[in-house]
């Protein structure tokens, strides 16, 4: 058995009754490599309700007719967007109809690889990761943006999956910029309490956070089950979420990997351990 070297606190949100990818990969990882695992997510995800999907069709159908020649960009907002897209089957079918005009766009690599799946998966269309538009900088709107607007055709319209009922903030930003955009809010988050003992973890406690605004939430959380934020190390791969965590925390350690896979974050955590 491999000692233990450290600990990591992950808190991406999951779906009831299904851990998070992230969580799930990480598993085998952690402890081959002596980290102790805590599966911590303050949110749960759930798909909106039947009317407010029928809302969504409607949009669609209402500024996106199925033989409209324009391209139909699909955007990905965030990781959690294209397991939504999978658990939406007449969204599917209605993707599906416009499968030659279709694009696709996420927020970074992770988000892109997830959308190619499911969309494979579900019979929509299938297609590279690599052709997915990403940012140069994981989670980056202003990078996005710009990649977008520089590929838009003339009647280019984006259709943007996000949180329902969010601030939406890529949407906002796309249509501040002239950008042709149908918003879709395909599922919500429902805080849940984080429960550990912090006094039995193996120091160092890393966590990972990879969603800018899940940031204060987990804070939130970490300080009502009496962890010390002066102790604990920040991980992930956007760096907006580093730069929130170090206004907030100015003499917080955070860690920026490359990529949301779980090789990369383990063997980061080891290289530090």
């Amino acid at each position: 058995m491999v000692a233990q070297v450290a600990t990591l606190i992950v808190t991406a949100p999951n779906w009831a009754q299904r851990k998070s990818f992230i969580a799930s990969d990480l598993s085998r990882l952690c402890e081959e490599a002596g980290i102790g695992l805590i599966d911590a997510p303050v949110m749960r995800i759930e798909m909106t309700n039947d009317a407010e999907q029928r809302a969504v069709l409607r949009e669609i159908a209402e500024w996106d007719a199925i033989k409209d020649k324009a391209a139909l960009t699909v955007v990905a907002s965030g990781s959690d967007a294209p397991d939504a897209l999978e658990f939406f089957d007449a969204l599917c079918v209605a993707l599906k109809l416009r499968v030659n005009r279709l694009k696709f766009a996420a927020l970074d690599s992770h988000a892109a690889a997830s959308l190619s799946e499911v969309c494979h998966i579900k019979g929509i269309d299938s297609f590279h990761t690599k052709s997915v538009v990403i940012p140069n900088v994981p989670g980056s709107l202003d990078d996005l943006i710009n990649k977008l607007m520089r590929k838009e055709e003339q009647v280019e319209r984006f259709l943007v999956l996000e949180p329902f009922g969010s601030g939406g903030m890529l949407s906002k930003k796309l249509i501040a910029n002239g950008l042709r955009v149908i918003r879709a809010g395909l599922y919500t988050y429902r805080p849940v309490p984080m429960t550990i003992r912090f006094s039995t973890l193996k120091a160092p406690v890393w966590v990972l956070v990879n969603d800018v605004d899940m940031v204060r939430r987990v804070m939130q959380e970490l300080r009502r089950n009496a962890v010390s934020l002066a102790k604990v190390r920040w991980i992930g791969t956007h760096p907006i979420v580093g730069t929130l965590i170090k206004q907030l925390l100015p003499d917080a350690v955070w860690v920026q990997v490359s990529e949301y896979k779980a090789s990369v974050i383990v063997d980061t955590i080891a290289r530090e351990a």
